[in-house]
């Protein structure tokens, strides 16, 4: 938890009742990104000659130190990559404002941005983690289930910022539409940033692979800035081929952009599927993320390197989660089989009178629990059942202490003024008597 401060100091902060003059993030046209989401004097570099001749994939700016800042242009079809990861951090302010009055306890934050986060993704905060805080921050949120990890929040410290951290699984889950709500929020927010995004476009038929990848890099199609990435192969498969399946890293996890091509279908459990996922994690290190990725990821997915040019076919999301199920249900079969086969072929020889019906249901579990990675809240956020914070009992308590510190305030300060009109009126009725009757004597 963040440390205790003191309330009168943290409501004088915000000029008495109003929330603080922190600048909110300007709306902005589609072609028109932010300078710097980093705060601080930023000014538009003039492109040199050469990088407007052979950088065709990114613009740059010159932050106030003298940096350099990569900013990846918008290219290709605005649908044809989707989000598969995304983390962002706004300021607290931020709830202070959607609520109309200054908020004071940590909980109350909490409470408001799980309320938020509902309307924007269809699922809020869940609990606080039993962990203490990561990346800095003080506490750490869990949003989702035990079953399907929808994603963390952090907050207290780091400047006043709260920090959210939507997964894979949270994107996949998340109701319709979620990115243009997050855009039209985060376009309002207090000092909006979005530290990090991954971009992921499928091939079902195996029209991109691994060894593609490999070659792509060799041949130059991943090269920006005159400079190759790294490359790294990774898995068995390599020189096995045991259908475990490949993956192919291009850059550094170090680095502002890292790509992974992999072998989805054989990551889940099917030596034969053709399906690759092609993943790029953009983070904003050295570059800057545009709010507009929210909306036209496929562009910016396209801008990335000269190779992702050619990828113009739109994203298939269902497909996909389809696809993840089908192949999840046939590798829980295939296990199943393996683990409990045996054993059924053991009560067929122990009770030979009993037919298949009655071999079965000496089988079945007392509860109806799925396997985790079948469960239906991983693949829609409206089967997660598990209540939110802010629809809880506490999470109004919460709320409610606020607006009870805030009438407590109200009621003194008003205490305070009419203790001074009434010295004011008392000092103006001596000054009176004294103008009258004080030449008599």
């Amino acid at each position: 938890m963040k440390k205790e401060l003191n309330i009168k100091a943290r409501i004088a902060a915000f000029g008495g009742g109003s929330v603080s003059d922190t600048p909110k993030a300007d709306s902005r046209a589609p072609m028109a990104p932010p300078l710097s989401n980093r705060g601080g004097a930023e000014t538009e570099a003039a492109l040199s000659t050469e990088h407007e001749t052979f950088e065709k994939y990114t613009t740059f700016l010159t932050d106030s130190k003298g940096r350099l800042i990569e900013v990846p242009l918008r290219r290709g079809k605005a649908n044809s990559a989707f989000i598969d990861q995304i983390s962002f951090s706004i300021h607290e302010d931020t709830f202070s404002l959607l609520a109309g009055y200054p908020l004071v306890a940590d909980d109350e934050y909490i409470v408001r941005a799980s309320m938020v986060l509902a309307d924007i993704f269809g699922f809020g905060i869940t609990e606080k983690a039993k962990h203490s805080g990561g990346r800095f921050y003080d506490s750490c949120w869990l949003m989702g289930t035990d079953n399907a990890q929808y994603g963390r929040v952090h907050f207290g410290g780091q400047n006043n910022t709260m920090l959210i951290e939507v997964t894979a699984t949270g994107c996949n889950a998340a109701s319709d539409g979620w990115e243009s709500r997050l855009y039209n929020f985060i376009i309002q927010a207090v000092r909006p940033k979005i530290t990090r995004i991954d971009i992921a476009k499928d091939f079902f038929q195996g029209e991109y692979t691994p060894e593609q990848a490999k070659a792509d890099r060799l041949a130059g199609k991943f090269t920006n800035h005159h400079m190759m990435p790294d490359g790294e192969s990774v898995g068995t498969d390599w020189e096995s081929n045991n259908g475990k399946g490949k993956t192919y890293y291009v850059g550094s996890r170090e680095s502002s952009k890292y790509v992974r091509v992999y072998e989805k279908g054989k990551q889940l459990g099917d030596k034969e599927s053709q399906w690759v996922r092609f993943e790029i994690e953009f983070k904003a290190k050295d570059i800057v993320i545009p709010f507009e990725v929210l909306t036209v990821p496929g562009e910016y997915f396209g801008g990335a390197y000269p190779v992702c040019a050619q990828f113009q076919e739109k994203a298939k999301r269902i497909e996909a989660v389809k696809k993840n199920l089908e192949l999840t249900f046939e590798r829980c079969i295939e296990v199943a089989k393996n683990q409990v086969g045996r054993a059924i072929n053991a009560a067929k020889s122990m009770f030979p009178h009993k037919d298949r019906s009655e071999i079965l249901a000496m089988f079945e579990a007392d509860h109806d629990l799925l396997p985790k990675r079948l469960s239906l809240e991983v693949y829609s956020c409206t089967e997660n059942h598990a209540p939110a914070i802010h629809d809880k009992p506490e999470g109004s308590l919460w709320l409610n202490e606020s607006a009870q510190i805030l009438l407590e305030m109200a009621i003194e300060q008003k205490n305070k003024m009419t203790k001074l009109i009434e010295a004011k009126h008392e000092q103006d009725y001596l000054n009176l008597m004294y103008d009258r009757y004080a030449c008599r004597f």
